[in-house]
């Protein structure tokens, strides 16, 4: 049973992480949402949506597709991957002052395999790029590049490929300007979740986030905060997957605490009107759910909406009594806030 449920687990793993291409439509909300905008993503286009109703166009290959984006000070920025014959490479186009630019391919790849592109915003401007690199998804390598504005530094190898796969790449510019990084690995037995943080120019030895534990842990989320960082992930207690979440002071991480019931699974960490709120999928109960957050991980409240267990919505907008989603497939769903905690 145990080897049944830890299969289970590594599945969803990497099945949740994007590591190939995502079917159909999916929406794409930045962590730090200041502007309103949202990025419809599609195999081979791509459709930014600002406020008011305006929309532009990004033109697209048949073979590509956008998987991140971010605000910028001067527009936004956005990345995902082109699939070539027996490889897949990075892409990355920008918006800016001097209007839609493909940005060049960061480089030194030695794998045929570029995956999960996550790009890094330090001051409101697009700060560099951390990927997963390797031969095949079991051998992936977590590297990092900065970007000056008109090219990249080289490439640095943040985790090796270790004995087991890496996934779920996520990561963070702290208000210090340091990048923190997070991600799940197997080790030897089960997913733990790992984070490095680059400080002075070099990265700290990979290490894991929490306790080590005989269950698997999954799909990490980071978002930065003024006084470090929140992460959440799913962790298996050995019946259910459960919402862990941890704060992050600059140096450590405090004790994981749980906020989701039985099933909830695909988290993801936004803020928006300068709020912070986890939203995650409640397979018990077939909803998504919203928490609000305080910047020290504390649960202020929450709320659930209906809507499509394989589309993960972004949130539109909240009130002082209600929040509204939106999917692919659900223009809007709305939930009524609970009691304040």
């Amino acid at each position: 049973m145990l080897r049944r449920w830890l299969f289970l687990g590594s599945l969803l793993a990497f099945s949740s992480t994007s590591l190939w291409a995502v079917e159909g439509t999916e929406l794409l909300q930045p962590a730090n949402n200041r502007q309103g905008l949202v990025l419809v993503s599609e195999q081979g286009r791509a459709t930014v949506e600002q406020p008011g109703g305006r929309r532009k166009q990004i033109r697209l290959r048949s073979q590509e597709r956008l998987t991140h984006f971010a605000e910028t000070r001067s527009g936004w920025a956005a990345t995902g991957t082109r699939t070539r014959a027996g490889g897949r490479d990075i892409l990355v186009v920008e918006q800016g002052a001097a209007g839609l630019e493909r940005l060049p391919e960061p480089g030194s790849q030695t794998e045929p395999l570029r995956l999960h592109p996550h790009l890094m915003v330090a001051g409101n401007e697009l700060g560099g790029l951390v990927w997963l690199e390797g031969r095949e998804p079991g051998s992936m390598s977590v590297r990092a590049a900065n970007w000056t504005g008109t090219e990249w530094q080289p490439v640095e190898i943040v985790s090796p490929p270790l004995k087991g796969s890496q996934t779920g790449l996520s990561g963070a510019v702290l208000a210090d300007g340091s990048w923190l990084l997070v991600w799940a690995a197997f080790d030897g037995h089960d997913d733990e979740i790992y984070w490095s943080q680059k400080k002075n120019r070099s990265w700290s030895p990979p290490r894991r986030l929490a306790s080590n534990n005989s269950w698997p842990d999954i799909t990490p989320t980071v978002v930065a905060t003024q006084a470090g960082a929140l992460v959440a992930w799913s962790r298996y207690d050995g019946n259910d997957y459960r919402l862990t979440l941890s704060r992050f002071d600059g140096s450590g991480w405090q004790a994981p605490q749980t906020v989701g019931g039985k099933g909830s699974v695909d988290p993801q960490l936004t803020t928006l009107d300068r709020k912070l709120f986890l939203i995650f999928n409640s397979a018990s109960t077939a909803a998504w759910s919203v928490l609000e957050l305080h910047a020290t991980g504390r649960v202020l409240r929450q709320t659930s909406a209906a809507g499509p267990g394989d589309e993960r919505p972004i949130l539109a907008w909240t009130s002082s009594h209600l929040v509204g989603l939106r999917s692919p497939s659900v223009r809007e769903a709305t939930g009524q806030w609970g009691e304040r905690r």
